[in-house]
């Protein structure tokens, strides 16, 4: 049995729509995780289905509201967890399905499709990779059980990271799936040109920037085992010049992400 949980927060009527009837015939139970506050969430139920439970208390954490479909899983005798964002949407669910839970020969693992925005190359039918993003997350309950759910300390930005960095401590590795693509809405991005070339604006507002920060630096202390996380920094310095270039709020977007970082690099682990 399959338990889909998709995490809200005033989400676009034909874009939840279009994301939940892409799989919901394919699973056994829809979770509609309501990150919209609680006086305003009513307003957001749009979908009417017999496998939907809304649910949710207007608490705005993803590491919340998985971990509450994680306990769901095991209470109801669940195998597999679909975890989803409200900005996504599989091209072919059942095909997902037949690629891996469905194939006897798939390695176990966690399972992810290929994210079209991403543009991530798969040249082989499970090509390994480090750190995918919480959305079409395909995973047996059996091993969020060996992993331990996920670190309520991290509420929004770095959630996936975390959990993948924890499962390859374990020895659990994660797959993107060939074939396999789905669409995502990466946030408020806007694009700009620089020497011929376009450039990818996460457009994130001075507190996000510190929660991403803040998290990301606390990656690198928790799992230093992985040389990959560290290169992170070289990301990190190239989005900072381009905050200063393209992006408003300069200086209150740099200001955060230093404390962010100071906050993430003296954190009590």
């Amino acid at each position: 049995m399959i338990l889909a949980i998709v995490i809200t927060y005033f989400p676009e009527k034909e874009l939840l729509e279009e994301n939940v009837n892409a799989f919901i015939d394919s699973v056994d139970k829809v979770l509609i995780w309501e990150n919209t506050p609680s006086e305003k969430c009513k307003g957001y139920r749009f979908i009417r289905h017999e496998k939907i439970e809304y649910c949710g208390d207007g608490i705005n954490s993803i590491s919340h509201a998985l971990n509450y479909a994680w306990r769901y899983a095991q209470a109801g005798g669940y195998d597999y967890l679909l975890t989803m964002d409200q900005d996504s949407c599989f091209e072919n669910f059942p095909r997902y399905l037949k690629q891996t839970i469905l194939n006897k020969d798939a390695p176990k693992g966690i399972y992810t499709p290929s994210i079209k925005e991403l543009r991530i190359e798969v040249n082989q039918d499970f090509e390994e990779i480090n750190r995918p993003i919480t959305s079409g997350m395909l995973i047996l309950v059996s091993l969020v059980d060996k992993i331990g759910g996920w670190d309520e300390d991290f509420k929004i930005d770095a959630v996936d990271d975390e959990f993948c960095l924890h499962a390859h401590s374990l020895g659990i590795k994660t797959f993107v799936v060939k074939g396999i693509e789905m669409r995502h809405r990466l946030g408020e991005a806007v694009r700009r040109t620089l020497g011929g070339h376009t450039i990818i604006l996460s457009n994130y507002s001075p507190r996000r920037l510190y929660g991403i920060y803040r998290n990301k630096s606390i990656l690198i202390r928790k799992y230093p085992q992985f040389d990959y996380i560290r290169d992170d920094f070289n990301s990190w310095l190239r989005n900072i010049i381009w905050i200063l270039l393209f992006e408003k709020n300069k200086a209150k977007k740099s200001v955060a992400i230093l404390r962010g970082c100071f906050a993430g690099l003296t954190k009590r682990l």
